[in-house]
């Protein structure tokens, strides 16, 4: 019996990814903490997965489902309140209820602050931007998208008033607070956020602390909301990233067997011969891809040439 034999070489396999992603933000130039997981694939990942979103929808109609008004701050109709504060409270109640309606002219307060709980839960971060009027009282929010915000180094302490309640009477005192900037990144523009009552002045353009900046130039206010105590916050589910991806693609697996009809590839084997440079090209090629999904159920067809022998070409 004639004698074979076979050389199995084993194709290049790289270690690392090498996909990419739009990341536009300038981390050494502005001072920009990066995120410790990728914020693309974070909000992305309730789209592969079949429970993750439904459970998102709970967490935010259990927090907003039923709405939000406003409360007092005391008990209104306590003996021995003052008729000068229940009318000064009535005043501010009937502030706060207009503010709390037209806190958003195209959608409700709710559904705005909904998309903020909604990014929260998909990415451990959500974002609102407060506007203020000509008096410096907020009088606006607008939401912020995850996707393009990333956040600065802190800053040097600065003096702020603080406000707080004593035997039912506000009183305020000075202390000091570091704050942040917030960047947002699209397409390729850039603008700079302040954190939610800082009292100085910031360009939203160069992010410069600058108290000349002209008013149409001067950065609106931000508002973190965030799951855990780091800098960026991180969802609840980091923990089951790997089984959501697993399941994905157990998934993907099954359902391209049943839609391409086929089991496990057979395999020819040729003897004599040896694969062509396309040949085996394209096999280092189905090799390295470790995904595997798109080539899975499906035949590899290799051409193979005859080995020379003094008598012409084998097969």
């Amino acid at each position: 019996m004639k004698q074979l034999k076979a050389t199995i070489m084993k194709a290049n396999m790289s270690d690392h990814t090498k996909q990419m992603y739009a990341d536009e933000f300038s981390y050494e130039k502005d001072d920009i903490v990066p995120p410790p997981y990728n914020i693309n694939e974070l909000k992305s990942m309730a789209e592969y997965s079949t429970i993750l979103q439904q459970c998102i929808d709970a967490y935010k109609t259990n927090i907003l489902g039923f709405g939000f008004g406003v409360e007092y701050a005391f008990d209104f109709n306590a003996e021995g309140v003052k008729p000068a504060k229940k009318k000064a409270a009535e005043k501010e109640w009937t502030r706060l209820e207009e503010f709390t309606k037209y806190m958003n002219y195209d959608e409700s307060a709710d559904v705005v602050l909904g998309y903020v709980i909604e990014d929260r839960e998909k990415t451990g971060n959500g974002f609102l931007e407060v506007l203020r009027d000509g008096q410096g009282k907020p009088a606006g929010i607008e939401y912020l998208d995850a996707l393009h915000i990333r956040i600065c180094k802190l800053s040097e302490p600065v003096d702020v008033e603080f406000r707080y309640t004593e035997n039912g009477e506000l009183k305020t005192m000075n202390r000091k607070k570091r704050f942040r900037k917030y960047v947002q990144v699209i397409n390729e523009k850039k603008v700079f956020f302040k954190e939610y009552g800082d009292p100085r002045i910031l360009h939203c353009e160069t992010g410069k602390y600058d108290d000349t900046t002209p008013e149409p130039l001067r950065a609106t206010e931000v508002i973190h909301f965030k799951i855990g105590s780091g800098t960026y916050g991180i969802p609840r589910w980091i923990g089951n990233i790997v089984n959501m991806y697993g399941a994905r693609k157990a998934e993907e697996l099954n359902y391209l067997y049943f839609k391409q009809g086929r089991h496990v590839p057979g395999a020819i084997i040729v003897e004599n011969g040896m694969l062509s440079e396309s040949s085996y090209q394209q096999l280092q090629d189905y090799m390295d891809d470790i995904e595997g999904s798109d080539h899975a159920h499906k035949f590899l067809l290799l051409e193979v040439e005859g080995l020379p022998t003094e008598k012409g070409l084998t097969g």
